[in-house]
């Protein structure tokens, strides 16, 4: 299907707007969910339940919604190959309207039992992602332009994040005014998701051409993933970007508790880092990878993005000021975004355009692994040593890149022969 400019920003409209929210409604829980848990004041558990409970139980409901997109990314990006990208699209769309809408009646009756299972459901239909990246991969008719708009939507999610962590943290504070609350805030990003779809439905065309007699085929599925899988070169970038995920899930993940136990930060000294972290992350990719790209394949990029990250994540160890860890970290942020664009350019590109959404589907539930087990790893070695969740993510990011370099050399040498 071809699209002239003009149809190609009206679609792209609706799909930056449903990658926001996605950002947004995974973004805001880091304000309001910590002391909802952890503070006996806020908290929905009893005034006597352990602290060691309470950080067990927040680990848990965080690690709730990765585990569901686990599940429901793979099956998403098939069900938008086999039916197109706008039905998908309001699945699930409709679907996280209604987890943040479940999300904020159990916070207000206080029911931690509802609160997992609003996480788990609003996670299963957190495959937009996957959408996201296939529509922008349909719109996207060459490298340079797909790696243009993958930078666009990862400038988009660290404004996002931002705008998240600001939103959520007034919006839920009582003390601020009368009429706010910790779900008020999930409130809101109901409503936004609920005119998310009404722009979906008025604006966005299909970008994906499906069979003629489309129907749920579980053995076309199956047959979908392998043929993804017994690609080597993407075997070797979904490998790259789960090690590159596990470095940076942790290093951002416990960055909060290492301000504040390390350098003791206050609350709103660790806010503003957050924000700095994303505004670096936005203008990473609005600014440097769009140059890059210019001249630069996402292959490449990449490479010597995650060495550079590495050495980053690295040198913080050795730090003892909060300046200088904060010149060391910041630079990271900064490589972790030109990875995380140019690892999804690089799987898109080598995906057939008929199963791009069940290839990136793949990759996405790959990445929610990292995100379920980066926790559990960071804490244990945050335990085990103050700085070795970023000696972990140094490594990480590492080992991708010796992975990928030697993937190259093995395909150059191949060619030569």
């Amino acid at each position: 299907m071809l699209f002239n400019q003009r149809k190609i920003k009206r679609a792209l409209f609706p799909v930056l707007l449903t990658y926001f929210l996605d950002n947004f409604g995974l973004a805001i829980i880091y304000p309001i969910f910590t002391p909802l848990l952890i503070k006996s004041e806020h908290s929905i558990l009893s005034y006597a339940t352990p602290y060691f409970e309470r950080n067990i139980l927040l680990g848990l409901l965080i690690a709730s919604f990765p585990l569901a997109q686990f599940f429901g990314a793979p099956i998403i990006g098939q069900f938008s190959d086999r039916f197109g990208r706008k039905r998908a699209f309001y699945i699930t769309i409709l679907g996280t309207a209604l987890g943040y809408t479940l999300t904020a009646v159990c916070i207000m009756t206080h029911s931690l039992t509802g609160l997992f299972i609003s996480r788990f459901c609003t996670g299963l239909f957190a495959g937009n992602l996957t959408l996201c990246l296939a529509a922008i991969a349909d719109l996207s008719p060459d490298d340079t332009s797909r790696t243009r708009n993958f930078s666009l939507i990862s400038a988009i999610g660290g404004m996002s994040f931002i705008i998240a962590i600001m939103f959520g943290g007034i919006f839920s504070d009582p003390n601020i005014s009368s009429h706010f609350n910790p779900s008020f805030p999930f409130w809101i990003t109901a409503i936004l998701s609920y005119i998310n779809l009404v722009c979906m439905i008025v604006l966005f065309h299909e970008t994906h051409k499906t069979p003629r007699h489309p129907g749920l085929n579980p053995l076309k599925g199956i047959h979908n993933l392998i043929q993804g899988v017994q690609s080597r070169e993407l075997r070797v970038i979904y490998t790259v970007n789960f090690l590159f995920m596990l470095a940076w899930v942790a290093s951002m993940q416990f960055l909060p508790a290492y301000l504040l136990e390390h350098f003791k930060f206050k609350l709103g000294d660790i806010t503003l880092c957050l924000m700095g972290v994303g505004a670096i992350w936005s203008l990473s990719n609005l600014i440097i990878n769009r140059r890059l790209a210019k001249n630069l394949y996402p292959g490449q990029l990449l490479l010597g993005s995650l060495l550079l990250l590495s050495l980053s994540l690295l040198f913080t160890m050795m730090t003892h000021g909060s300046t200088t860890f904060l010149i060391f970290f910041f630079p990271a942020v900064c490589f972790a975004s030109l990875c995380w664009t140019n690892g999804l350019a690089t799987i898109s590109l080598k995906a057939p355009s008929a199963i791009q959404g069940s290839i990136l589907g793949i990759n996405q539930s790959m990445t929610s692994i990292a995100a379920m087990l980066s926790p559990i790893l960071g804490g244990i070695l945050t335990a085990i040593n103050q700085h070795g969740v970023y000696v972990f993510g140094g490594i990480s990011a590492l080992a991708a890149f010796c992975i990928l370099l030697s993937y190259r050399a093995y395909e150059h040498h191949s060619y030569r022969d």
